[in-house]
């Protein structure tokens, strides 16, 4: 059955731009007629992708069609940039249609195979996304995420925000007089002759006496101090206006400013209100006068601007919240609202891995160390992690193992000859996240060849979790950066550069409170660095680095609006998708012919009925029509008895342990582990109102959801959600009786 696993998978990945009318697909065979519909995913776990499909099969000689839903899993590569989904094994594990024979299903999977060999089905990952946003499953968490609000600043002017790791720390320039502020990731340099440090801000230079300030403008710093800093490359706007001033912050903090004193606005009719003056996300529920604020996913909850701040959960959030119109300025946020479209397709994306064959003789990969090699203990484990470089290696069962750019690569000896690896350290899924390595976990070794491994990540390797049904960036700890004798590492951290997430992109970008890409920072500013062959500039943003990769295509032509104008590089500039399509590893990467290779296929023709028939997970066969729902029984079609949607009820604040599953998944459950710091309890906000679907009720097995997630797929999502009438005569429980 490999060939039906292409038609099966890429079934699940048709392109924006393809035709709909793609499924479902119809075939003649010497059995009958067959014809698929779009096949509905169920779980995907790694590179395994499994789910279900509804089909059909009119026998020779029969007037009608028989129903019946097929199980499948296979195995997937994945590549961002292309948005393209590649089949390599495929597996049918059940069949079900009534009233055959094991032989005549084995007959039929054979039948259906040849038919598919035959076809042409690489296409995107689109409905790939969608069906897993859509899919019924446990909600994945991330245990043991810091959630400790940062310091939170609220300015009524124009601002940006300079963070350092702490007190200043200077160091010289190589090749210079000059000497640069090493624990910030911004454009910090000190000319000790004029004993003044200069700040690099777009088209705009700054000047103190400290670092810590205070910073005024001035027309141009020296020569010597502007051909240090590198020539802007971030497509930053211009300054337009007052300049914004400099405020600086040496622990965690995150910036908040408006352009004079906050304006509200209605969001939600009378219940929501939203701050206009600000590029932050900042709403105030009416009747509580309560204040909240969204950092790095994550919701804050005030009663005045000046705090204190408390975390909440997104799936704790007042009901208003999601009832958010898709199409008003903060439709942002409705990606932290769990439980709307927004935020299963962020967690969707999140599960979605990044996949790539590495060729296994690859070579010149190396570490360099601040001295020798030096290591610490990785708490909870019998692993150890080397401290005094900016790569990622753990020691672990005697071997040393570093994680470079979604690659794993394996040595006897901390400093080399590094190879390629075929395993990953077998406890790797122990790390916590109180661990600056800990986005490791999420690099996956999926199989390997005589020639390639592999490998894999998930958007965790970027600083990107899922959490109680929505997704939140970094981990919340603050690790203790390497300050050694030649070089400061920094470590990936959390607050203090405005990680934003735009639903539209898939994409966690930076910004600064005034604008997009005002300072150098990231990968424009590092002067001095040890060069370190494939490695990137310093780890303030993780593996991604400062330009974002996008965790998935341009969604904007399928959630009706145009992308949100959030802090990131224009389109035309972006960095690639796909951390296996940076220029450090092209050298470690299979040519596209040892990716994947098959026979010629073609494209069949698709059927010429509607795709509005859909795989129960109970073996049923049911087709969604206007008036509702309707369940095959044998060769006719009677209204399905479905359940209508529960009326508002309370729910606990923390939900119960057996439907949260730790992320991502591994081979044992995440074990507490020793911290740093006590993270922040979760608040316990009492009886809350879980905010209602926006859909109509559910059918067995969430093909409601399902239903949503093939047409928002499609580009055609429903403006209004339509309530269908309970079959049978029954009461909705909303409007009483019995």
């Amino acid at each position: 059955m490999a060939a039906l696993a292409l038609g099966l998978l890429v079934g699940l990945a048709a392109a924006a731009h393809a035709d709909p009318a793609d499924w479902p697909r119809a075939f003649d065979t010497a059995s009958g007629a067959f014809i698929i519909y779009e096949p509905q995913p169920e779980a995907l776990d790694g590179d395994v992708l499994s789910g279900r499909a509804a089909f059909s099969l009119q026998r020779s000689g029969s007037a009608e069609p028989s129903f019946g839903v097929l199980w499948f899993t296979e195995h997937i590569q994945i590549d961002r940039d292309s948005s393209t989904v590649a089949a390599r094994a495929f597996d049918v594990t059940k069949v079900r249609l009534p009233g055959i024979t094991p032989a005549e299903a084995e007959r039929y999977e054979t039948q259906v195979e040849s038919e598919a060999a035959r076809w042409d089905l690489t296409e995107s990952l689109e409905q790939l996304q969608a069906g897993l946003a859509s899919a019924e499953k446990e909600r994945a968490s991330v245990a043991d995420l810091d959630h400790t609000p940062p310091r939170i600043i609220f300015s009524p002017r124009r601002a940006i925000l300079v963070l350092y790791d702490g007190a200043p720390v200077v160091e010289p320039i190589p090749g210079s007089r000059l000497e640069r502020v090493a624990n910030t990731p911004y454009a910090v340099v000190h000319d000790p002759t004029r004993r003044a440090y200069f700040l690099s801000g777009a088209d705009l230079w700054y000047q103190a006496k400290d670092p810590l300030g205070p910073w005024h403008v001035i027309l141009g710093p020296p020569d010597e101090v502007r051909a240090v800093v590198p020539p802007d490359t971030s497509a930053a706007d211009r300054t337009v206006g007052p300049p914004p001033q400099v405020l600086t912050a040496t622990e965690p903090t995150e910036l908040i400013a408006t352009d004079g004193p906050p304006v509200y606005a209605p969001l939600v009719d009378d219940e929501l209100l939203y701050v206009t003056n600000t590029e932050s996300d900042v709403v105030r529920e009416v009747s509580t006068q309560a204040i909240y604020v969204l950092l790095a996913g994550r919701w804050y909850r005030a009663t005045t601007l000046d705090g204190p701040w408390t975390f909440v959960r997104g799936d704790q959030l007042p009901p208003s919240f999601a009832r958010v119109p898709p199409g008003s300025p903060k439709a942002n946020i409705l990606a932290s609202v769990a439980g709307t479209d927004q935020a299963d397709d962020a967690v969707a994306d999140a599960e979605i891995p990044q996949t790539s064959a590495i060729r296994r003789e690859a070579t010149g990969f190396q570490v360099d160390y601040d001295g020798p090699p030096q290591f610490e203990p990785i708490a909870g484990t019998r692993m150890e992690y080397a401290v005094n470089t900016d790569a990622e290696v753990i020691l672990a069962d005697g071997r040393y193992y570093a994680c470079e750019q979604g690659v794993w690569y394996v040595a006897d000896d901390p400093n080399g000859p590094w190879r390629v690896s075929e395993v990953r350290p077998v406890r790797v899924d122990d790390i916590p996240p109180s661990c600056p390595v800990y986005d490791v976990r999420y690099v996956y070794i999926y199989d390997v060849t005589p020639d390639v491994v592999w490998d894999g990540y998930l958007p965790g390797y970027l600083g990107c979790y899922p959490y109680h049904g929505t997704i939140v960036y970094g981990t919340g700890y603050r690790y203790r950066p390497w300050r050694g004798r030649h070089h400061y590492y920094p470590r990936p951290c959390t607050w203090g550069m405005m990680p934003r997430y735009n639903p539209w992109l898939s994409r966690w970008s930076f910004g600064f409170s005034f604008g997009s890409g005002f300072l150098k920072v990231g990968s424009l500013w590092h002067p001095g660095a040890l060069p370190r062959g494939p490695h990137g500039p310093p780890r303030w943003f993780g593996p991604g680095g400062f330009h974002r990769p996008l965790l998935a295509a341009d969604r904007s032509m399928l959630r009706n609006r145009r992308p949100n104008p959030l802090p990131a590089r224009p389109l035309g500039e972006r960095t690639p998708m796909n951390l296996y399509r940076r220029p450090a590893n092209l050298p470690v990467m299979a040519r596209a012919v040892e990716r994947l290779t098959r026979p010629p296929v073609a494209r069949p023709a698709p059927a010429p009925v509607p795709n509005d028939v859909f795989a129960g997970k109970d073996g049923k066969v049911y087709r969604r029509e206007p008036r509702g729902w309707k369940v095959n029984q044998g060769r006719s079609w009677v209204p399905a008895s479905l359940p209508v949607t529960p009326p508002e009820i309370p729910v606990r604040g923390t939900p119960d342990p057996g439907t949260v599953r730790s992320w991502p998944p591994g081979p044992r459950p995440v074990r507490p582990q020793p911290t740093p710091s006590a993270p922040a309890r979760e608040p316990h906000r009492g009886p809350a109102f879980r905010p209602p679907p926006p859909t109509i009720s559910p059918a067995p097995g969430d093909l409601e959801r399902e239903y949503r997630g093939r047409t928002r797929a499609n580009g055609h999502v429903p403006e209004t959600p339509v309530r269908f009438p309970i079959p049978g005569g029954g009461k909705d429980p909303k409007r009483g009786g019995s």
